[in-house]
């Protein structure tokens, strides 16, 4: 189908930035590039999980900021509203 064509080319596209974000790196800064290359994953949390990256004690504070809360906030509204919304939306009779 359509949908699944296009997830798969939008999983190609962005292997390919990976490759070649990767390629301008080395081209550019050389041997200081494959030093962060050997402590960092494309990978969420390969690096953690491997040991090359440690998380500091107080890591969760990041998530306490106002950009995250409001964000958190505003989809738990729109988690109870939804019915709401739902209910709304069958009454349009477009």
């Amino acid at each position: 189908s359509f949908t699944c064509a296009t997830s798969f080319m939008l999983c190609l596209h962005h292997l390919f930035a990976v490759w070649n974000g990767d390629r301008r790196l080395l081209n550019k800064y050389g041997e200081n590039a494959k030093k962060i290359f050997e402590t960092t994953s494309v990978i969420p949390f390969e690096a953690i999980i491997n040991g090359k990256q440690q998380l500091p004690s107080d890591y969760y504070k990041e998530f306490l900021r106002l950009p995250y809360l409001t964000v958190t906030i505003g989809v738990l509204i729109a988690y109870q509203a939804h019915p709401f919304m739902q209910a709304g939306s069958a009454l349009l009779h477009w």
